[in-house]
C-alpha cells in the first residue's frame, strides 16, 4: 500500500463518514419527530382541541433544530475534548505513560522496539502509554500527526507475546500513524459522541419526571409525557449506538487488512504478527478491554475490544481467523485450536509476502536495529532521561571552536544549569559518533524531551536557539536539528496542529518548492548545484531557471517548509519526488543533504528511514 495514496484514501474516507453521519442524523431527527407527534397527538391543547394527523412542519422544524443542536453540541464537546491529541485518549483509556528511562523488564523491551520501529520508519518516536489493568491482548495509535501520536499497549500484550510477536503489533499500530488512519479514528470518535447524546437527555428526562411526581398540572387528562419521550430517546440512543457501529466498521475494518499487511513488510516476518492474532484466539481474556470508554474507541484497537458483537456487519475488525488466514495461508483454526494457538508456521512468509504489497516508507529494521547497536549505551541511556536528553541537544548544538564554546557553555548554565555538569562528559562521547548517527541520536532523545517539566521547556527552546546563533550562523545541521525539535516537542506543551490540508494545486505552492529546492542544490551538490535544480524543477514538470543561491536562505526555506506542510499528500509525494531528483543528480548523497532531506520530509509528516 502507497504511503501517499493511502493517506488520500484516509482523507477521503472523511467524505464517506460525513455521507453516514448526515444519514444517521437524518434517521434520529425523523424518529424523534414521529414519537414526539405520536404523543402529544392526543393531548389538548389550549382550546380543547386534539390535533389529527402526523405532519406538522412547525413541530418537525422545532425538533429538527433542538436535534442537530443537541448532537453537534456534544461533538464539539467531544472534539475540543481530543484537541490535545493522542495522550488524551491514551490516559481516557486508563494508560499510564512509561518513563522513557524505565528499568522494569517487561517496560524496557517494548520502549526498545517502539524505537526501533521508529528509526525503520523515520519518524519520531511516539510516547507510549501502558494499559496497567488490561489482561487482554490489544494496542492502538491515536493523535492528529506524528508530532502528537501515541502507542498505548495493554499489560497482557507485553506480557503474553514474545518480542517478535510484540513487534509485528507494534508494526501494525506504526502502519496506522504513518498512513494518517488516526486523525479519522479521532475524528470518528468526536463526532459520533454527538449520537450518543440523545441517551444522556433521555436519562435526564426520566430523572426529572421523578423528582417531579410523575404528573404535571398541566396535562388535562393527567399524561405526562416527559417520561415516555425520556424512554424513547434513550431507545432511538441505543439506535444512535448501532448507526455508530455501522459507521466505524464500514471505515475501520478493510485498513485493518492493510495494517496487518503493512507490519509484515514492516517486519518481514509474517509469524509475528500472525502468532499474536492467535495468542489472542487462544487467551480466555482475547483482546478485550475493560475500560469504561474502551467501546468508543473500538476502530483504535489492533483486535476486538469486547467478546459480544452485533455481527459481522457491525464489527470493527475483520474476523480474527480470516486476518490470521491472509497472513498465514496454512493456517487451520481447528487444528491450532487442538494445539493451544501455536505461535506461528513458517510457512506463511510466501503467502504473505505477495499479501504485503509494495509502500513508499518502508521501514527498514535492519538499518534501524544496525543503529541502536552503534550507539554507545551512555549515550542511550541519557536520550532516555529527560535532563540527559537535553544535554545530548546541546552538546549536539557546541561548537569545536574553543572560544565559541566557552560562550554557549555559559549560556547553557544560565538556561539549564542541571545539565552544564554532565556536558563535558556527553561531549567526548559525540565527537566520537559518526556525523550521520547525530539526528537518529536526537530522535531517540524526544520522548524524553516532551516529559521535562512545563516551565523548563521555554528556558530549553531558548537556549537552543541561542547556542545556534552564538556563532553569527546557522548551518544545515542546526536548522534541522532545531527544526525536529520544535515540531515534535513542542506539541507536548501546546495545542497539537492538526495540519491541515490547504493546498491541492502545484501552482499553489510552486515558490515553496523552488526555495527547498534551491536549498539542496546549493548546499548539497555545491559545484553542480544548477544541474540538481535543473533536476528537481523538471521533477515538478518545470523549465530550467538560474539558480540564485544567495538568495536561498535557512529562514526562507523554514517558511517555505510551513507552506509544503499544508499540501495534500498527493503533491507531497510530488515535492519529495523533486527532491529526491535533485540530490541524486550528482549521483552521491552527501550527509549534509540527507539531513535536510529529513528535515524536509518531517516537515511534512513523511516517513524517512535510515538509509
Amino acid at each position: 500500500m502507497d504511503f501517499f495514496a493511502h493517506q488520500d484514501r484516509a482523507r477521503r474516507n472523511t467524505s464517506l463518514l460525513v455521507l453516514l453521519y448526515a444519514l444517521a442524523v437524518s434517521g434520529i431527527i425523523a424518529s424523534i419527530y414521529l414519537v414526539v407527534r405520536l404523543l402529544f397527538s392526543s393531548m389538548e391543547d389550549a382550546n380543547g382541541e386534539v390535533a389529527t394527523g402526523l405532519w406538522d412542519a412547525g413541530l418537525f422544524a422545532m425538533v429538527s433544530g433542538a436535534v442537530l443542536a443537541l448532537v453537534l453540541a456534544g461533538s464539539l464537546f467531544k472534539t475540543l475534548q481530543l484537541s490535545q491529541g493522542g495522550s488524551v485518549v491514551a490516559r481516557s483509556l486508563g494508560g499510564r505513560p512509561i518513563e522513557p528511562g524505565t528499568r522494569d523488564k517487561d517496560e524496557r523491551r517494548l520502549l526498545n522496539v517502539v524505537e526501533e520501529m521508529a528509526l525503520a520508519a523515520g519518524i519520531a518516536v511516539p510516547q507510549v502509554y501502558l494499559l496497567d489493568h488490561e489482561p487482554g491482548i490489544n494496542a492502538f495509535a491515536a493523535g492528529f500527526t506524528t508530532r502528537d501520536a501515541v502507542i498505548g499497549v495493554t499489560r497482557g500484550c507485553v506480557q503474553q507475546l514474545s518480542r517478535d510477536e510484540l513487534q509485528g503489533v507494534i508494526a501494525h499500530e506504526f502502519s496506522h500513524i504513518m498512513n494518517g488512519d488516526m486523525r479519522l479514528n479521532i475524528r470518528l470518535m468526536g463526532i459520533l459522541f454527538g449520537i450518543l447524546m440523545l441517551t444522556i437527555v433521555g436519562r435526564i428526562l426520566l430523572r426529572t419526571a421523578h423528582l417531579g411526581g410523575g404528573r404535571s398540572r398541566s396535562d388535562k387528562k393527567g399524561g405526562n409525557p416527559l417520561p415516555f419521550l425520556g424512554i424513547a430517546l434513550i431507545i432511538i440512543g441505543y439506535i444512535g449506538v448501532f448507526f455508530a457501529n455501522l459507521i466505524k466498521s464500514a471505515i475501520s475494518r478493510q485498513r485493518e487488512y492493510l495494517s496487518d499487511a503493512s507490519a509484515v513488510q514492516f517486519t518481514r516476518n509474517p509469524d509475528g504478527i500472525a502468532g499474536a492474532l492467535k495468542k489472542i484466539g487462544g487467551l480466555s481474556a482475547g483482546a478485550t478491554v475493560q475500560n469504561a470508554h474502551a467501546s468508543e474507541a473500538s476502530h483504535l484497537f489492533f483486535g476486538p475490544v469486547s467478546g459480544f458483537s452485533f455481527g459481522a456487519m457491525l464489527s470493527t475488525h475483520p474476523p480474527l481467523a480470516e486476518r490470521i488466514r491472509r497472513l498465514d495461508p496454512a493456517f487451520n483454526p481447528e487444528i491450532a485450536r487442538l494445539m493451544d494457538a501455536p505461535s506461528g508456521s513458517r510457512s506463511a512468509s510466501a503467502g504473505a509476502a505477495g499479501f504485503a504489497g509494495g509502500h513508499a516508507g518502508t521501514a527498514n529494521l535492519g538499518a534501524a536495529a544496525a543503529t541502536l547497536k552503534r550507539l554507545p549505551a551512555s549515550l542511550l541511556d541519557e536520550a532516555r532521561d529527560p535532563a540527559g536528553a537535553r544535554s545530548i541537544i546541546y552538546g549536539l548544538l557546541v561548537s569545536n571552536e574553543a572560544k565559541v564554546q566557552k560562550a554557549q557553555q555559559r549560556l547553557i548554565e544560565s538556561a539549564d544549569p542541571q545539565v552544564a555538569s554532565r556536558l563535558p562528559a556527553i561531549r567526548d562521547a559525540l565527537s566520537a559518533l559518526p556525523s550521520g548517527m547525530r539526528l537518529p541520536l536526537a530522535e531517540l532523545a524526544v520522548p524524553a524531551l516532551r516529559v521535562m517539566p512545563s516551565e523548563q521547556y521555554p528556558r530549553f527552546r531558548q537556549a537552543v536557539q541561542a547556542v545556534i546563533e552564538a556563532d553569527t550562523e546557522i548551518d544545515l545541521f542546526e536548522f534541522a536539528l532545531s527544526h525536529m525539535i520544535i515540531r515534535h516537542v513542542a506539541s507536548a506543551f501546546s495545542r497539537p496542529d492538526k495540519a491541515p490540508v490547504r493546498y491541492r494545486a502545484l501552482d499553489a505552492i510552486l515558490p515553496a518548492c523552488r526555495t527547498v529546492l534551491g536549498g539542496l542544490a546549493a548546499w548539497g551538490s555545491k559545484d553542480k548545484a544548477e544541474k540538481a535544480y535543473a533536476a528537481g524543477l523538471k521533477s515538478l514538470g518545470q523549465p530550467a531557471s538560474r539558480l540564485d543561491a544567495d538568495a536561498v536562505s535557512l529562514l526562507a526555506i523554514s517558511d517555505a517548509l510551513d507552506v509544503l506542510a499544508s499540501a495534500s499528500p498527493t503533491l507531497k509525494r510530488t515535492v519529495m519526488d523533486a527532491c529526491a531528483a535533485c540530490v541524486l543528480a550528482d549521483g552521491t548523497i552527501a550527509i549534509e543533504e540527507t539531513e535536510l532531506l529529513r528535515a524536509i520530509a518531517d516537515s511534512m509528516d513523511i516517513p524517512m528511514p535510515i538509509i
